[in-house]
């Protein structure tokens, strides 16, 4: 298990890793263990797979984001993967995925994850701004 050092509250990053592992669990993922990845997850049976970089609220907001677009990116290497950044769902992080361009999201199959407050979660695909 990883360590938390701003613990598990939103809109830490242990709160937003928690709940995108409730959610997909729930949805009927398992998920894989031995990734570099925050979340490696897969369908049983659609075989549809993420691979989900996860961040939260700290200090450098932008640094750490821009941190997890290259995690993400070093770990493409399959065009059928869903890739997606999973972030808590506050204006800082709103304004660090509105600078991204939609044609690098659409380009890259990078899907945003906002996690809210009550823990909800909003996906939203590559192709939508």
């Amino acid at each position: 298990m990883s360590v938390y050092h701003l613990g598990f509250n939103f809109p830490y990053e242990g709160f937003v890793q928690t709940r995108l592992e409730q959610y997909f669990t729930s949805e009927g993922y398992t998920l894989i263990s031995g990734s570099h990845a925050d979340l490696v997850c897969e369908h049983a049976q659609t075989k549809d797979r993420w691979v989900i970089e996860a961040k939260g609220k700290t200090t450098s907001i932008g640094l750490d984001f821009r941190t997890g677009l290259g995690q993400l990116l070093q770990r493409m290497d399959q065009e059928e993967v869903n890739y997606a950044v999973a972030v808590p769902d506050i204006s800082a992080f709103v304004k660090q995925v509105n600078q991204l361009p939609p044609w690098v999201r659409k380009a890259l199959n990078l899907h945003i994850i906002y996690v809210n407050e009550e823990g909800n979660i909003k996906i939203i695909p590559p192709d939508m701004e």
